[in-house]
């Protein structure tokens, strides 16, 4: 948990004076407070404490109660506070994104490659930088390679789809082929039949495809691409979770993972959503959120999960192969939410935190 100091020096990133920081502390750790007393935990004089409130209470971080001897000053609950600034921040980084001319050429987001070696390297590289999602198919004898970046993965709590593909595996803790051990390497494995391509999106932005030879023991003159091109790694995971993925057995899964947890993507979210109602925990979810379709800024709304729609586990409980999506009651309403950008349900979440109903 940061500390003061680190509080402050955050709150003078996004604008707030020196003085305007440590008043406003002075009052969130107190929930309200009257003026001496915020002048007396600032270090600043009483009549700076009515500019410095001003300056807060326009910013929607306080609210002035002057209507009262002596005044008080008292804090807007936080998420609310800071939903103003988010929304500031969503606003100036789309006008940013429209005048952003990418750097590099096409051949330098797009390369075929030719060496086994440099693309087991490039895996781990790859897996290695992973800040939220791995989705990776490849022949089972592969993973020994690179089955430490993963468990590492894992560890920072990236969500990792692995697909092996091989004959059986001897049970269900142990890689086909290998017998190498699964648990640790995923957050859920599957078993692909032999000969299905080999394919990798890290994030959702980079990644490789090759055909299955490129990786098997009958290596040939095949190549694989990789690839540094959100749009190309969207596609890539929607086709493969819509075609390969479903088709494989489930031999792994996770434990869900404790609750509190923020997930700034929304697939992630989606999965632990799911092992917890699997494992029949009831869950809320905190969404900074926005009508889907719109340009209304994101606010943030808590509701109860009370359904998800999925194909990342088994049984699938989705319509359609990359379908991902919770429905939550907000107590006024029960709507779908779906990730950033999404097109079908009736929300778009920028950001998801869920925690234990």
């Amino acid at each position: 948990m940061p500390d003061t100091d680190e509080i402050r020096r955050l709150l003078e990133r996004y604008g707030f004076s020196e003085a305007a920081a440590d008043a406003y502390l002075a009052v969130v750790e107190r929930g309200s407070a009257t003026v001496s007393t915020v002048a007396d935990a600032a270090d600043i004089s009483t009549s700076h404490v009515y500019d410095v409130c001003d300056e807060l209470e326009a910013k929607g971080f306080v609210t002035v109660k002057s209507d009262r001897t002596p005044t008080v000053l008292r804090a807007v609950p936080p998420d609310r506070a800071f939903d103003s600034l988010r929304s500031d921040l969503d606003a100036l980084q789309s006008a940013v994104d429209d005048r952003y001319q990418r750097p590099g050429t096409a051949d330098e987001e797009l390369s075929v490659v030719k060496s086994r070696s440099t693309i087991i390297k490039r895996l781990r590289s790859y897996i290695r930088a992973a800040d939220s999602e791995v989705v990776l198919q490849l022949p089972a004898r592969r993973l020994p390679e690179i089955a430490d970046p993963l468990r590492d993965a894992r560890d920072r709590g990236v969500l990792v789809l692995l697909s092996l593909c091989g004959d059986a595996a001897p049970d269900a803790e142990t890689a086909p082929a290998t017998g190498a051990p699964l648990e640790g390497v995923a957050s859920t494995v599957r078993l692909a039949q032999p000969g299905m391509p080999s394919l990798l999106s890290v994030d959702q932005e980079r990644g490789f495809v090759s055909p299955a030879t490129m990786l098997g023991w009958d290596h040939d003159d095949t190549r694989a691409i990789t690839f540094t091109q959100p749009d190309i790694a969207a596609i890539l995971v929607g086709s493969y979770l819509g075609n390969y993925w479903p088709l494989g057995e489930e031999l792994l899964v996770s434990r869900p993972p404790d609750l509190p947890r923020t997930f700034e993507r929304f697939r992630p979210a989606v999965f632990t959503a799911a092992l917890h109602r699997r494992s029949g925990r009831s869950v809320d979810a905190e969404c900074y959120l926005r009508e889907t379709g719109t340009e209304e800024p994101f606010e943030t709304r808590r509701g109860e999960v009370v359904e998800v729609r999925q194909n990342l586990l088994a049984p699938s409980s989705s319509d359609f192969g990359f379908e991902n999506s919770l429905r939550i009651d907000f107590g006024e309403e029960t709507a779908e939410v779906g990730g950033y950008e999404a097109f079908l349900e009736e929300y778009e979440t920028k950001r998801t935190t869920l925690r234990p109903a």
